[in-house]
């Protein structure tokens, strides 16, 4: 027994070691890239500085059409998520402005709190910055639904309309107390979750060679240093928070709602949350589609969002 005594301290702190040196040569492999201006000046599009940091953002057509405001979701790729239906809008006359959301895509990644109170500052920012004047629409998807609503709340006279694709505004993700401990947070997210990160978004799809070919995409961005740090943050101050209060505050007749009928965060049951807060709601179901209806489907949806759009133009 005496022996053993002896010998167990120096068993468990060699342990303890060697999962310390594990989990610092697994982290030293995650994130290993830095958004800089080398990377940006490989990037398509331009940037501009906001408080926060830098934004990337793409502004197609004339400035004499009638404006749509592209907001996409929390996934990392961020505006490449509409590159299936900016050409069609564009087609039908449209001038497009679509803009990374921080923490996503080209857009910087400011050691912050990543709210909707980020969110709100950095596309009035952005809208001011670019002297965009005027009235539009907006489309929205996911983690970008509260921050489009919000948006109309606060200005009535500036939105016409709003399509909102797959929304993320109910609160419904409550994240492990345990991300709220700093150290384990940081073991949490490291050793668990972002090794498994990329395939935990396959079931968000029902078309899986188009994932295959989305998660390339999504490596990348994910390995620009940050995103586990801002994802937790998300998760913790804005996707764990219900926005739908916002349906209130928007007049009658302006929101159109399209969801995937496999989408695994919308099942059709949310609906009558939405219905109650706001009895004029449109909705459309979307057949073989998940989370992203309009990546795999966009000839269905991209019909859809201009018939609504141009019947209430």
């Amino acid at each position: 027994m005496t022996v053993l005594k002896k010998w167990l301290l120096p068993v468990i702190l060699c342990v303890l070691l060697l999962f310390a040196l594990g989990f610092l040569l697994l982290k030293s492999g995650q994130e290993t890239a830095k958004l800089d201006d080398v990377t940006r000046k490989q990037a398509p599009g331009n940037f501009v500085q906001l408080d926060q940091g830098m934004v990337h953002y793409k502004l197609y057509g004339p400035d004499t059409a009638p404006l749509l405001v592209l907001i996409h979701g929390g996934g990392a790729t961020g505006i490449e998520v509409w590159q299936y239906n900016i050409p069609y809008l564009l087609s039908k006359g449209y001038r497009i402005l679509a803009y990374d959301l921080y923490g996503r895509g080209y857009s910087d990644r400011p050691n912050t709190t990543y709210d909707l109170n980020l969110y709100r500052r950095q596309l009035v920012q952005l809208l001011d910055t670019l002297h965009v004047q005027g009235t539009f629409d907006i489309l929205a998807m996911s983690m970008g639904a509260p921050i489009g609503l919000d948006y109309a709340a606060r200005h009535p006279d500036r939105v016409n309309h709003i399509v909102l694709l797959g929304p993320a505004a109910s609160g419904d993700l409550q994240p492990s107390k345990l991300l709220r401990i700093p150290v384990v947070a940081d073991v949490v997210m490291t050793a668990y979750w972002y090794p498994r990160s990329v395939e935990n978004q396959r079931k968000e799809f029902v078309n899986q060679p188009l994932f295959n070919s989305y998660s390339q995409r999504l490596k990348y961005f994910m390995n620009f240093s940050g995103y586990k740090r801002l994802t937790r943050s998300s998760w913790m101050n804005m996707l764990n928070q219900s926005q739908l209060y916002l349906l209130k505050e928007i007049a009658p007749g302006k929101i159109f709602l399209l969801y995937g009928k496999q989408d695994p965060f919308f099942p059709a049951e949310k609906l009558s949350a939405y219905k109650t807060l706001y009895p004029t709601l449109a909705v459309h179901a979307i057949d073989s589609a998940g989370h992203m209806t309009h990546y795999e489907q966009p000839q269905i949806v991209n019909e859809l969002m201009w018939t609504y759009l141009q019947a209430n133009r």
